[in-house]
């Protein structure tokens, strides 16, 4: 299989830790240590980026960022509230290829800062959820990787809810 067919970009924007790149959304405890990172050359080549602006796509679950910065979210902090359904070839063929070195299409992130709805003080936490690229997910799971690259994009609380109903954190 080729990377076209996986919906796949080669290329990579690893913010590193204290460059002003970094900016994220992340407290600094979770953000990736120089080592996880790995910087990719982008393509130079034109065709492929025609091909692929030829086929961004237009929308999203909450919003479209294509120029949004991208993160290596630790694994740990990303909660799945809607259950897969997995194409178990397809998760073995992203784990072969995502272990060969391929960069994959970073997955996003909706990043919503509340308070539980059961803390009296009200603190604000902060709570990733991916919605989608499930595939991507389960092989980084798989692999053991402690990241994955992910745009994250702020979500309200109330609009979030709208998704998790009663099973809501917040």
């Amino acid at each position: 299989m080729t990377n076209q067919e996986h919906g796949q970009e080669h290329q990579q924007e690893v913010p590193q830790p204290g460059s002003q790149s970094a900016a994220s959304c992340l407290p600094p405890e979770l953000l990736p240590q120089p080592s996880q990172t790995a910087e990719i050359d982008k393509p130079t080549s034109a065709g492929v980026e025609a091909q692929h602006d030829a086929f961004k796509p237009t929308s999203s679950v909450f919003a479209r960022n294509e120029d949004g910065a991208v993160h290596n979210v630790p694994m740990r902090v990303i909660h799945r509230p809607l259950p897969s359904e997995l194409d178990e070839d397809k998760v073995k063929a992203f784990m072969k290829e995502m272990e060969a070195g391929d960069t994959f299409t970073p997955i996003e992130l909706a990043k919503v800062r509340a308070p539980l709805k059961n803390d009296p003080t009200q603190t604000p936490h902060n709570f990733y959820f991916a919605m989608g690229g499930c595939h991507r997910y389960e092989a980084t799971k798989r692999l053991g990787w402690e990241t994955i690259r992910a745009r994250i994009i702020d979500v309200p609380a109330s609009q979030m809810r709208i998704y998790l109903g009663a099973g809501s954190p917040f």
